[in-house]
Order: structure tokens, then C-alpha cells, then sequence
């Protein structure tokens, strides 16, 4: 279909990708219903709207900017300021239920595959996305979607599916600490108590300061993450040639897996750089948020709508078996319920959530430990989101 907008109008196109990302994020922070839907679901369904109607093309240099210059920044930006040494001191034995999730998560998405994959054509390519995701969030879907390249409707489709799924799986995690059937299993012991008292600990109270964002916190941050993007790029061309020897190839040649090792690598090499840095994670969260608007403008609002609903099915199952598996294991290993909560907040839905809903049920004492596992969350997705890719298609 012809668009009003030609596909070389790249001041018009790239107009609209950046004020519908902040359109987005600007809703999702303004209205509790779409903070329920999230600005990812916002994003992309303004992308599919606008190309849909005729407006904006399905096909443009400008989204090749997006996924080959933009998307590969956000890990970087998000990365920079972790130092994976502090994650175990600082989360104790909550660290073993969030990692009874992420199997849970690794279960439940070969299981959905292997039950979905005749009914959906490239589910095997969506699934370690998915996987991903469950385990990270957002910045981990996009970079394995971009390493097996599922099909952009099909992205639509499980994006769209997996907001209205995830509303329902938090409203149930949320809901059981209340439960006195699920009490009878997981009764209040005194550990308990202490894990959901108040915390005024300084980890606590120094997450909901404002943070100050200068001008050079922004030229470092965007600095250090070009100069890392850069480097994957060219080594990862260099060493995934062929004829490079296997080890190498996996190791080096698979450029999102770089970009992840150098970015966490940072911090650890360059300790006082990183420490003082703001303005990283808003600058990588923008980011991907232009990447939803662009993610939207290829789909077939038919196509989306047609397979939505196998979708749903498919994120449910993965989430099922995440929950069976956290809290059946998590209850053998003698865990307290609401770690378990947690860990199951913590894969499903990233840090940000954690920290909200450990917030919402005065659960102090976990918000910070809640935070620390989602970044770590974000570190591993996109390894066991590649292996996962891996595994997938050699069996489907």
C-alpha cells in the first residue's frame, strides 16, 4: 500500500518515532489504565495505527537505523552501572528463588513451543525472545528479537498478547500472600516478619531520590555506550566470519552477546567511571521505546489480531510453569512466600515492577534485593535467550 509519507522521508518518519516514544511514556506515567496495558502496548499499537491507515510506510531505511544503531545502544545504556560482584552479597538467599524462576520461565517456554509450534509458523524464533523477556524484560526481548528475527507481525501479535497476560499473572502473585488456602502451605514464620518489616536501610531511601542528570552525565553515558557498541560490532563481524573456529564464534562472533559481556565488563575494569554516571537507564529506556513505535509500524493489524489469541495462550503457558515451578521447588527448599512473590514478579516483569509491587505490599526489606536480581536479570536473559534460540531450532 502506498503511504502519504514516502519511505525516504526520514525528518518525518524519525519525527514520529521520537514524539510517539515520549507520547507513550508520557501516558504511562499519567493514566493507572495504561500503566496497566504499558506504553510498550501504547507505542506499538500507534506504530501499527499510523502505517495501517496509510500514513507512514511499512518499510523504511530509517527503521534499519533503528535496528541496527539504536537497538544495539540500549544494552549498554542499561548495563553500564552494574557491577555483578555486589548483586549475591547484596541479595542474600533471595538470589536462589529468583534462579528457581528463571528455570521455571526455561521449562515453561520449551513446553509452550513444543505445544504451540504446528499452530503458529517461527514460534522456535519467538520463543527464546520470550524467554528472555521472562527472565529480563523489555531491553532482553528486543536484543534476542534481533538476533533470530522473527516475523515483525508475529512480534506485534506477542507483545500485545503478553501485556493482557501479564496483568492477570501480577494481579495473581499479588493476591496469594492473602490466601488462606496458600497460607496453609506457606504459614507466616517468623523470618517472614522480618523480611516484610519496615527497612529503612540507605539502599532503600536513596532509590526513590530524585536523580540530578547533567549535561556531561549525558556525554559519557552516550559515549561509553557507542564506544562499546562499536567495538561488539566490529569484533563480532571479525570473529563470526566463516572459518572461525567454533569456540570463538559462539563466544565473540555473536554480537549481542558481546555488546552484554563488555557492557557488564565496564564497570568491573573502569570502576570509577561508571560510578558516579546518571542518565544511562532513561537514555536506554527511550531507546527502547522508539524501537516499540518502529516494531509496530511493519504489522498487519489483521495479522496481529488473527494470532493475538494463540499468543495469549502461548505467554500463559510459559507463566504457568514459571509459577508451578517457583513456588513447588521454591516450597522444597523451605523459601519463604512472599521471596517467592518476588522472584515471580522479578522474571515476569523486570526490576521495575518488583520495586513497585514490594512498594504497594510494604515489603521494605525486599525492594532493594528486588532491584539488584532484575538488573541481573537483564545480564543473563540475553545468554539463555541465545541458547534457548539454539535449542529451539534444532528441535523445531
Amino acid at each position: 500500500m502506498n503511504s502519504l509519507v514516502s519511505p525516504d522521508d526520514h525528518w518525518v518518519i524519525w519525527a514520529f518515532l521520537v514524539s510517539m516514544a515520549a507520547l507513550s511514556l508520557y501516558l504511562e506515567q499519567k493514566y493507572k489504565f495504561v500503566k496497566k496495558i504499558t506504553g510498550a502496548v501504547v507505542a506499538i499499537c500507534g506504530g501499527m495505527l499510523i502505517s495501517n491507515t496509510g500514513i507512514l510506510p511499512a518499510e523504511s531505511p530509517s527503521y534499519d537505523v533503528v535496528w541496527n544503531y539504536v537497538v544495539p545502544l540500549t544494552i549498554p545504556l542499561l548495563l553500564i552501572k552494574t557491577d555483578i560482584r555486589t548483586i549475591f552479597k547484596e541479595t542474600g538467599r533471595m538470589a536462589g528463588a529468583f534462579h528457581i524462576s528463571v528455570l521455571g520461565t526455561i521449562i515453561g517456554s520449551i513446553i509452550a513451543v513444543a505445544l504451540l509450534h504446528s499452530f503458529v509458523d517461527n514460534l522456535e524464533l519467538i520463543g527464546p525472545a520470550m524467554t528472555a523477556s521472562y527472565i529480563g524484560g523489555s531491553a532482553n526481548f528486543v536484543a534476542v528479537v534481533s538476533m533470530f528475527h522473527p516475523p515483525k507481525d508475529l512480534v506485534n501479535a506477542t507483545l500485545v498478547a503478553d501485556a493482557g497476560v501479564m496483568i492477570i499473572y501480577f494481579i495473581l502473585l499479588i493476591s496469594i500472600p492473602g490466601m488462606k488456602l496458600v497460607r496453609r502451605f506457606f504459614p507466616e514464620m517468623e523470618k517472614s516478619k522480618i523480611l516484610t518489616g519496615m527497612d529503612t536501610s540507605e539502599h532503600n531511601e536513596d532509590y526513590w531520590k530524585p536523580k540530578p542528570i547533567g549535561l556531561m552525565d549525558i556525554g559519557k553515558s552516550l559515549s561509553i555506550a557507542f564506544l562499546i557498541a562499536a567495538i561488539s560490532a566490529k569484533a563480532s563481524s571479525i570473529f563470526g566470519a566463516p572459518g572461525m573456529p567454533g569456540v570463538l564464534n559462539v563466544i565473540l562472533g555473536q554480537q549481542y552477546l558481546l555488546l552484554t559481556t563488555l557492557s557488564v565488563l565496564f564497570p568491573i575494569i573502569f570502576p570509577k567511571t561508571t560510578r558516579n554516571l546518571a542518565g544511562n537507564e532513561e537514555l536506554g529506556t527511550f531507546l527502547i521505546f522508539i524501537f516499540f513505535v518502529m516494531i509496530g509500524l511493519p504489522a498487519s493489524i489483521t495479522k496481529v489480531i488473527t494470532e493475538a489469541p494463540v499468543m495469549i495462550l502461548f505467554c500463559a503457558v510459559i507463566l504457568l510453569f514459571n509459577f508451578l515451578i517457583t513456588f513447588i521447588v521454591g516450597k522444597l527448599l523451605n523459601y519463604d512466600l512472599e521471596e517467592l512473590v518476588m522472584a515471580g514478579v522479578i522474571t515476569s516483569g523486570g526490576p521495575m515492577n518488583g520495586v513497585a509491587i514490594a512498594i504497594s505490599k510494604n515489603w521494605r526489606s525486599l525492594v532493594f534485593p528486588s532491584l539488584m536480581l532484575g538488573v541481573w536479570g537483564y545480564v543473563i536473559g540475553n545468554y539463555i535467550g541465545y541458547l534457548m534460540g539454539i535449542l529451539l531450532k534444532a528441535i523445531f
